[in-house]
């Protein structure tokens, strides 16, 4: 689907497909390197294209995961997804959790905002009662949207990350009951 976004450029968001295998995997090295506030360092992402291919279609075929990719000016710029937190368990089967990764240069327009929309009606269309996430806590623009949205913070992971120069990141776990 094609929105409007804050620079009135469109964006479409759509669920992956095979071929944007190499555009994912493109993504997640970029993402690497451009932000301290993924949970990898850079040059940990080790997925083949045809093991992300893999993957894609495997997500397809899971009526419990939801995967959408993001493109802009005719590139790949951003995923989320969304899944039940533990889909097995019936008493798990009201959570979801999702996550976000959106390239840097694309920061500021309002991707995140519409894939985090995708994101809530595929959780409402299953029933969901709350979604959750986690977030490094100095990632003020991530914390921003979610606020907008709705969610809290609920809890603090300190020291969840460790970086290569030995300083530490806490993370906060975020929920927004819908």
């Amino acid at each position: 689907m094609d929105y409007r976004l804050k620079n009135r450029e469109t964006v479409t968001i759509r669920p992956p497909v095979r071929s944007d295998a190499q555009g994912m995997v493109d993504l997640f090295h970029a993402a690497d390197r451009e932000s301290r506030f993924l949970i990898r360092n850079p040059g940990e992402f080790g997925f083949t294209v045809e093991q992300e291919a893999a993957l894609i279609q495997s997500v397809e075929e899971n009526p419990d995961l939801q995967w959408y990719a993001a493109f802009y000016q005719g590139r790949l710029v951003g995923q989320s997804s969304a899944g039940l937190v533990n889909g097995r368990w019936q008493r798990c089967r009201h959570r979801a959790q999702v996550g976000f990764v959106v390239r840097k240069d694309s920061w500021g327009l309002g991707i995140g905002g519409r894939l985090m929309e995708n994101c809530l009606a595929w959780c409402k269309e299953r029933g969901c009662e709350q979604v959750e996430l986690e977030v490094v806590a100095q990632n003020q623009r991530a914390l921003g949207m979610y606020e907008s949205f709705g969610f809290a913070v609920t809890g603090t992971r300190p020291r969840a990350l460790k970086y290569p120069d030995g300083t530490y990141a806490d993370e906060y776990c975020m929920i927004k009951y819908l």
